[in-house]
């Protein structure tokens, strides 16, 4: 892979900083005392286990980290768990249909890389939750009172997570059973477009067992999805989505297991299902996607004097379907044409080990095993003559990493370098759409990938640390990429068998100052670039396919601002520039689709047990481009969400009311050119907690 002139130029560049940063501190560094500093409390002494798959301090590892703590979650306007990410620096939601979508409209993106959602990778205490078809992560599946925290790790963890972590990796940790009296929630919340959701959950400890459960069920009516100027009418009104219903219901069972004070056994089963039904103002029973989902992990965790280790298991079934219409009869006759069911089913194993050896090396290592098998048909029994369509395969992965981290001069100086091996296999795949194209058994196809990272953090005093990184990054083509043969609205979209993976390499400089206990300033500079980038390509009227587009350079900067201040007042401002450009191609020059070159949120918050809740954030979006040649150009506006809660101390409970508004000043929100998001939306709430 060859690096450009100026990727070369930021290479040398932020290497020659952290030499030089290295080299002026060496004396200071030779000269502090055996036993090292604390670190100023807050921020920095948290734990964090996703950087370096194990448990690790904030300020021990090299990569661009932001933990989102129980207490910050609370004074959200977060009414799905992907809601908590969306002011986090670096991370952009795109939510192009509101509120309870489902995760085809809800997808994460970081760094610039697109509304793909297999380019970050999800995790669920630890367990990898994206599925094999697309790399989809259902955020619906947790409720956010399940939630503890949230690590986000930015930049490439390919070497440490493989295929699908190009763009960074995020790390849901729920609630763990603790309480011996045990502990339950009920909560219930009613807002503007008719939503409305209840949830209860149980937790309780006995003895070495622990039983957490919980439950969520909602809904919310339709508004119009699609923007003015894409309205078509008919007779009587528009043709719209306004009659749209979205439901889901979901629940999580957890139970627990200690086999010592060192060691234990969790098994987490989840179930859920979504749907939304009632396309434009005629077709009430139209199912515009129906999903249903059951999963079982299994983990084994065990710590022992310098060291740990983590097994799991996972086996995740899905269903899916969606509706198809008649494009050729007139909107008010409008019927329905077909069905797409898909079935996909996910096996995965993984072992990780940490252990001290000695002379400040901490090594880590681990290897994992994913199978994943999927299958989609859809009829069009309503159109002359035979056609549908189907599309499969089969995909299994194994991969190994290992990992050193050296602390020098006390642990002052940190270098983090490590490795992974993946093998990708994939296999028994197929597609056919009749009477046009007959069934195609696909070739068995092999890819093998070696990635490497390295990175190092300076703590030069106990209040200024530098850090820098640079990573190697691997992507294979998901199964519906590969194989993939779908119909949504009048455009059909088909795979592509020649698809190479997509492979990046990344590097970072940053730099983390706390000059007061209650004031953090995190500031980090990157550089990517990308080559055999996937994207859909428009080859005939209507039709589309995946293709490798060429290679993508991105550069972009984050920056992280908090302050607490008069005890119970906080406030932060984070901020992230992104500039993704294909270098190679038809559209050399062009910025890469659904993703924003600027996003900006502030906020202030103020919490008093004694008093009230109150928190205010603004987010600011910047462009988004909708085509290939960016004639279309959405994002640009400001949203401001706000939310008030208070909590009443009973005998032997607590009642919490609170008032949460999302986009305050009712902002039509429009990412693409064929939806729009709602605009404020008001939910009223109360939980009783016992």
């Amino acid at each position: 892979m060859r690096w450009s002139a100026p990727f070369t130029a930021f290479g040398l560049g932020l290497g020659l900083m952290l030499g030089l940063t290295v080299c002026l501190a060496f004396p200071a560094l030779a000269e502090e005392p055996a036993q090292k500093q604390a670190p100023k409390s807050g921020r920095l002494d948290e734990v964090l286990v996703t950087a370096t798959s194990h448990e690790s301090r904030v300020d021990a590892v090299p990569n661009a980290v932001t933990v989102i703590t129980r207490e910050q979650i609370d004074q959200m306007v977060a009414p799905t768990t992907i809601d908590i990410l969306k002011n986090a620096a670096g991370v952009e939601v795109y939510n192009a249909r509101g509120p309870l979508s489902s995760s085809t409209y809800n997808r994460v993106i970081m760094r610039g890389q697109g509304s793909n959602p297999a380019r970050i990778l999800v995790m669920l205490n630890g367990i990898p939750q994206a599925g094999g078809q697309n790399g989809d992560f259902e955020w619906g599946f947790i409720n956010p009172r399940d939630v503890e925290r949230i690590e986000i790790v930015r930049g490439p963890g390919s070497a440490l997570y493989g295929s699908q972590a190009m763009g960074g990796v995020i790390n849901i940790l729920t609630r763990k059973p603790t309480e011996a009296d045990g502990k339950t929630v009920l909560e219930t919340k009613y807002g503007s477009l008719n939503t409305m959701s209840a949830s209860a959950s149980h937790s309780r400890k006995e003895g070495d067992w622990g039983f957490y459960g919980s439950a969520t069920m909602g809904g919310t009516d339709g508004y119009q999805v699609v923007p003015g100027d894409q309205v078509v009418y008919k007779a009587q009104g528009a043709t719209n989505s306004d009659k749209l219903r979205s439901t889901n219901d979901w629940g999580r069972g957890v139970v627990s297991y200690d086999i010592d004070k060192t060691s234990g056994l969790t098994l987490n089963m989840m179930h859920g299902h979504f749907l939304n039904q009632g396309m434009y103002n005629f077709m009430h029973e139209f199912t515009a996607f129906e999903m249903a989902k059951k999963q079982a992990d299994l983990s084994y965790a065990k710590k022992f004097t310098g060291g740990e280790v983590l097994a799991y298991a996972s086996a995740a079934y899905q269903y899916s379907t969606y509706d198809g219409t008649s494009s050729s009869a007139p909107y008010n006759n409008m019927a329905k044409t077909g069905e797409s069911p898909a079935y996909q089913r996910d096996y995965q194993s993984g072992l990780k080990a940490t252990m001290d050896v000695g002379l400040g090396n901490t090594l880590s290592t681990g290897m994992d095993l994913k199978r994943t098998s999927y299958d989609r048909r859809y009829d069009n029994y309503g159109m002359a003559g035979s056609n549908y369509g189907s599309a499969g395969g089969d995909a299994q992965v194994w991969g190994a990493f290992l990992q050193d981290e050296l602390n020098l001069f006390d642990g002052r100086l940190l270098i983090t370098p490590g490795v992974r091996y993946e093998n990708t296999s994939l296999f028994d795949g197929y597609a056919e759409q009749l009477p046009t194209v007959t069934r195609r058994e696909m070739s068995r196809t092999l890819l093998r990938s070696f990635t490497g990272r390295v990175g190092a953090r300076l703590n030069v005093v106990d209040w200024l640390s530098f850090r820098s990184a640079f990573g190697e990054a691997f992507r294979a083509p998901t199964l519906s990429e590969l194989y993939g043969a779908s119909r949504i609205g009048t455009s059909t979209y088909y795979g592509n068998t020649d698809l190479k993976p997509e492979r990046m390499r990344s590097l970072e400089g940053g730099v983390d100052i706390t000059p007061l206990d209650d004031l953090r300033i995190s500031l980090t500079v990157y550089k990517n670039h990308a080559v055999d980038y996937i994207d859909n390509v428009l080859v005939a009227a209507n039709t589309y396919n995946k293709k490798n587009i060429g290679t993508v350079d991105t550069g972009g900067f984050e920056g992280e601002i908090s302050y607490t201040f008069l005890e119970h007042w906080r406030s932060f401002l984070n901020h992230q520039q992104c500039d993704p450009k294909l270098m190679t191609g038809t559209y050399v020059g062009q910025r890469i689709i659904g993703t924003p070159t600027m996003t900006t949120s502030i906020g202030l918050a103020f919490s008093d047990p004694n008093l009230f809740n109150l928190s205010v954030v603004n987010r600011r979006v910047g462009r988004i481009y909708n085509n290939s040649a960016n004639s279309q150009v959405y994002g640009n506006y400001d949203v401001v969400d706000a939310k008030l809660s208070k909590a009443f101390a009973l005998e032997a409970s607590k009642l919490e009311l609170s008032l949460e508004v999302s986009n305050l000043f009712d902002v039509r929100v429009r990412e693409t050119s064929g939806t729009q998001a709602p605009g404020s939306l008001y939910t009223a709430g109360v939980a009783w907690i016992f």
